[in-house]
């Protein structure tokens, strides 16, 4: 009875919004919307009156975007559902602006490469787990672009709200391989549901190997008495790229709803990757040499965590949160440089004597632990959140060659409040606080104590029943890793040194951000503004330090971004065609202490998904998203992919092309350094019509719903140093 009075709510809710009628002879219980015009809803009334509303029971026809105060609602319809076998490919058939899943990782990002937080019902989660969604688990998606103080300092939330099996089972699975380069994608997933728990288990394996790379690299030196000269780095055969990164996840959940949760994970990362370079490299200099280059960088990194998270229903406008993480990693980097002397006989060079070489060899390992508490209270047109999280982590890096422990304890308290409220049918704002403690206690130097006030501020004015206009205000703070700090000089080449610096101070950055959004019908946008700058930034910088060129961290003047984007998603053709894209232009400055530059940027991204007869094509367009930080350019990548998939009862079978129509793969950096700049192209054709073949599945059995959700998000980054290298 509760769930057809529940339905019968939102029929009436939704009855003034439908262009078509209901669906005849449908059961007393089911709901059918087709082409659902949502733009004028307002949910947030909506779900005040209905304290529960089981969506099992509801079908909707076509995939609604719904607009709220804080964040946006997507509701997948029921051919996208029927379409996917997992939560990632009904991710992708959604098309959300500015959310790019890269196809060939089943990774998902955002379009200007700030941080994305994955969530199920609010708790961790990472693509992994997101894969291990069934498509009609998934009630709606929400979208949150302008996260408050309780979410850190990521660009977006993904919250998938799911309903949790009460019974019953599933066997999923993503296998994909190329069939002309050393390239696979291996996903397995389980579960098994009894009453109010979920046992779980998923495993995931992604191999390169055989891949070859080639690095041409030209560098600029200017010496202490302003002469100049140039070397350079010719690629020769022996190059390649290997990585076997795995990983293994078991997760136990209770439901109570509407009372209580409680959920448990255990994962076991395990990666390992290789880049060697060999080269012939050649001084211009006055008396230069030639010499043969070789370099070969390893890394291998070990990292198990548990996770607990409860929560507690105080009634059901207030929740009581809490949540534990204890984390171990151990990375280890290994880098193995050498130049030996060259000579060219007869069309042929052989060796001579040993110029240079550097074995870099570190051994890190880092043990934390993450405690936090939340309370949230709602009101019908209010809601305030307040915690306490710290974190605590034991750092120790081995710097083999030098024969050098480092070890550091690092310490991060941090306190927040937010308080969101609905002035009218027009306004609405949020406005919050958070304040973080540092603590630096490196061995054998002195500790540091700092600490950071964190405001941010939200107003949006709904213009009408489609458009609003929003501005954001942020101050985030830094975090100071232990390479910063560490005095350590590791040899990058003959020529060049790196190390940290032990008195680096954390600063701030200020972000300001003005947004307009239209939502009607077929069409969504939103054109937006950000300008961010931080006083005091630590970014690298060059000095000549005796006949070496030592590059060591320090807090600089300022470093600047103005940014102007347009984020889109059209229904081309209702239920054929959706269409997403994004162009983007910044600008950098970074005015350094010894240095100043200006650099620009046009990006731009387009997606598109064309589905019908159980037929699925996709295609995947990314240009070169280039950062600049301090004096160093870092390009990105210029890919594109299509894919042809068809769907037969519980299997999806697909091939894949990753750059069917470019001759290469090519990734530029750049340092602009007047003393020690480069110019780095790294290109490969191994990559270029790469063919792949892919079969995923979802079995189910015996399966019931109910649902809840959960709100806290904690993951523990590393402390590790990598060797450093070019």
């Amino acid at each position: 009875m509760k769930q057809i009075l529940s339905v019968a709510l939102l029929a009436v809710a939704l009855s003034p919004l439908y262009t078509h009628g209901a669906t005849p002879n449908l059961p007393n219980d089911s709901v059918t919307a087709v082409y659902a015009d949502t733009t004028k809803l307002n949910v947030d009334s909506i779900e005040s009156s209905l304290k529960q509303v089981d969506l099992n029971e509801v079908t909707i026809e076509a995939s609604s975007w719904v607009q709220k105060a804080d964040r946006n609602l997507l509701y997948p319809n029921a051919q996208q559902i029927q379409q996917s076998r997992n939560g990632l490919q009904l991710l992708q058939k959604l098309q959300i602006p500015g959310v790019i899943i890269n196809p060939t990782d089943n990774s998902i990002a955002l379009a200007d490469q700030s941080e994305v937080s994955l969530r199920i019902n609010g708790r961790p989660a990472d693509n992994k787990e997101i894969q291990a969604l069934s498509p009609e688990q998934i009630v709606r998606i929400e979208y949150i672009d302008n996260p408050g103080v309780r979410y850190g300092e990521v660009g977006a939330v993904l919250d998938f709200i799911v309903k949790s099996p009460t019974s019953g089972g599933s066997f999923m699975g993503d296998i994909t391989q190329s069939v002309n380069r050393g390239f696979g994608e291996y996903w397995l997933g389980a579960k098994v549901n009894s009453g109010k728990s979920e046992f779980s288990y998923s495993g995931w394996f992604s191999p390169r190997w055989n891949l070859k790379m080639l690095r041409d690299n030209t560098e600029h030196y200017e010496l202490p008495d302003g002469t100049r000269y140039t070397r350079t780095e010719e690629s020769i055969d022996g190059n390649r790229f290997k990585q076997w990164n795995n990983g293994h996840s078991l997760n136990y959940n209770f439901l109570d709803p509407k009372k209580q949760m409680f959920n448990a994970s255990l994962k076991f990362y395990y990666t390992q990757n290789e880049n060697l370079f060999r080269g012939i490299l050649t001084d211009h200099s006055p008396g230069g040499t030639t010499s043969l280059m070789f370099d070969d960088s390893k890394n291998r990194s070990l990292n198990p965590s548990l996770n607990l998270y409860y929560q507690y229903n105080l009634d059901e406008d207030q929740l009581l949160m809490a949540n534990v993480v204890a984390s171990y990693e151990q990375p280890n980097s290994h880098r193995i440089y050498t130049e030996d002397e060259l000579f060219y006989t007869d069309n042929s060079f052989t060796t001579g004597s040993s110029l240079v070489g550097i074995d870099n060899l570190i051994k890190s390992r880092t043990y934390s632990i993450l405690g936090e508490v939340d309370y949230e209270k709602r009101w019908k047109n209010s809601r305030v959140t307040a915690g306490i999280r710290h974190t605590q982590s034991w750092i120790t890096n081995n710097y083999v060659e030098q024969d050098i422990y480092d070890r550091m304890n690092l310490g991060n308290s941090y306190l927040f409040g937010e308080y969101w409220m609905r002035l009218g049918s027009h306004f609405d704002f949020s406005a919050g606080i958070g304040y973080s403690l540092y603590t630096y206690v490196p061995r054998d130097r002195e500790s540091h104590l700092y600490s950071i006030w964190r405001p941010r501020l939200s107003a949006r004015y709904t213009i009408d029943d489609y458009s609003s206009l929003r501005f954001n205000f942020v101050r985030m703070g830094s975090v100071v890793s232990l390479d910063m700090l560490s005095p350590v000089v590791q040899d990058v080449d003959g020529i060049q040194q790196s190390t940290g610096n032990p008195d680096v101070k954390p600063y701030a950055t200020y972000k300001y951000e003005l947004q307009y959004q239209y939502n009607r019908g077929i069409f969504y946008g939103k054109l937006g503004a950000r300008y961010t700058h931080a006083p005091g930034a630590i970014m690298p910088e060059k000095v000549w330090v005796g006949d070496k060129i030592l590059t060591r961290y320090n807090n600089q003047k300022n470093a600047e971004e103005l940014r102007f984007y347009l984020d889109t998603r059209i229904t081309a053709i209702p239920d054929w065609l959706t269409l997403s894209a994004g162009p983007a232009w910044h600008r950098y400055w970074m005015r350094g202490n010894n240095y100043t530059h200006v650099y620009n940027n046009f990006y731009c991204y387009a997606t598109f998904e064309l589905s019908h007869w159980g037929f699925s094509l996709e295609g995947m367009l990314q240009t070169n998203f280039n950062r600049f930080w301090g004096e160093t350019l870092d390009g990105g990548e210029n890919v594109h992919t299509l894919k042809l998939s068809y769907n037969y009862k519980d299997w999806n079978f697909g091939v894949m092309v990753l750059d069917p129509f470019i001759n290469d793969y090519k990734v530029k950096k750049e340092n602009w350094n007047r003393y020690a700049g480069y110019h780095q192209v790294i290109t490969t054709n191994m990559i270029k019509q790469m063919v792949a073949v892919s079969v995923s599945w979802n079995l189910n059995w015996g399966r019931r719903y109910e649902t809840d959700e959960q709100r806290i998000n904690n993951v523990i980054g590393g402390g590790g140093v990598n060797a450093a290298g070019k």
